[in-house]
């Protein structure tokens, strides 16, 4: 019994990060990912915990790192939600020539006709899913049809059912929709489909979160000297569908059926500052952020000016990230307004004023 309550006590504080307050919100392209249904939530935190092995990986960091700005720009110039820059980590991890058992290739795993279809060129030597520039537009393109196809055919469309006919085909998702309804986290999709989203989301997740993740596995994320040694088995990075997961689903749909999605209502800035000058300051150290405005939040209430605590700092690239026990709810930037602060200015300054970025919820009925 008791190695049981240990179990479970380590579960409970693995999942304490992701646990759904009615102000928490976990996104994809700006739409809530509905986290208060609780078969939704572990196969997320399930994805996460193996996506951690993918995203780990140094020669991966390293070209996410040249790539992703660059996706950024041509999905703005489409109109497009920039979350969808992490869908070529999920499809090839950003290799130009990787090429899948069924033929697609490029960094955004296009297939022969797909390609042909938008006018790129293969055969005599040549294949355009591996020019970048030719195969991001044509992806761009590719997703924003899905889309109006999606409100054409079934009336309406949303970007986790974009995306999920990125994977399964246009026509396949549009006749899922007339079957099971519009919410992708609860159809009944064949396991790569009902995964692919959850992919995408986790891989974001640790891009973009990775100081809550970072404490949780105990170690750097982005760091593969200091994870675990051991290389991960194949189907350690899958996770499945449960076939008999649908009763799980409505059972959780009516429990949940008149809870609603939180919405944000602002977002604030506050000032405050890092205490430095932290000549050995490694991963996972405690620093002390000193509050200069009054901070409200939704999770914890007010705290004045001059109140200070210690958080936890994590070195991501050539910067740090500080998890601030407000989830995604309060994140440090820097007075640029960029996320985290300078491993130099750490290590040498005194002080370095930051900004505390604070989301405001619409307060629910």
């Amino acid at each position: 019994m008791k190695f049981l309550i240990q179990i479970l006590l380590s579960l409970f504080c693995f999942l304490s990060p992701l646990l759904i307050r009615a102000q928490h919100i976990i996104s994809f392209c700006g739409e809530p990912v509905p986290m208060n249904q609780m078969f939704i939530q572990e196969k997320l935190i399930n994805t996460i915990k193996r996506q951690v092995n993918v995203v780990n990986l140094p020669s991966l960091r390293q070209r996410a790192n040249l790539y992703l700005p660059l996706v950024e720009r041509y999905l703005t110039a489409y109109g497009l939600h920039s979350d969808l820059k992490y869908l070529p980590i999920v499809e090839s991890g950003f290799l130009t020539k990787a090429e899948s058992g069924v033929g697609a290739k490029g960094i955004w795993q296009i297939m022969p006709a797909t390609a042909r279809g938008y006018g790129l060129s293969i055969g005599s030597g040549v294949d355009e899913r591996e020019d970048f520039d030719k195969a991001t537009r044509l992806a761009c393109n590719l997703i924003r049809d899905n889309y109006q196809m999606l409100v054409k055919f079934v009336g309406k469309a949303t970007w986790p059912l974009t995306i999920a006919a990125y994977n399964f085909g246009i026509g396949n998702i549009v006749n899922a929709v007339k079957a099971q309804g519009f919410n992708y986290f609860t159809m009944q999709l064949n396991p790569e489909t009902g995964l692919y989203v959850y992919k995408i989301i986790a891989v974001k997740e640790l891009f973009e979160y990775p100081e809550i993740y970072n404490s949780k596995f105990g170690y750097n994320i982005f760091n593969a000297a200091s994870g675990p040694k051991k290389k991960a088995k194949p189907e350690d990075l899958d996770v499945n569908n449960d076939p008999n997961i649908l009763s799980e689903i409505e059972k959780e749909l009516e429990r949940n059926k008149n809870k609603k999605a939180p919405v944000v209502a602002k977002e604030e800035y506050v000032m405050a500052h890092v205490e430095g000058k932290l000549k050995k300051f490694k991963d996972g150290d405690i620093v002390t952020i000193v509050l200069d405005e009054d901070l409200l939040t939704n999770n914890k209430g007010l705290s004045y000016s001059g109140y200070k605590f210690g958080v936890q700092g994590w070195i991501i690239d050539d910067r740090v990230f500080f998890k601030l026990g407000y989830g995604h709810d309060v994140t440090l930037m820097d007075i640029n307004k960029q996320k985290g602060v300078l491993l130099t200015e750490l290590l040498a300054s005194k002080r370095i004023n930051v900004l505390l970025k604070n989301i405001i919820y619409e307060k629910q009925e």
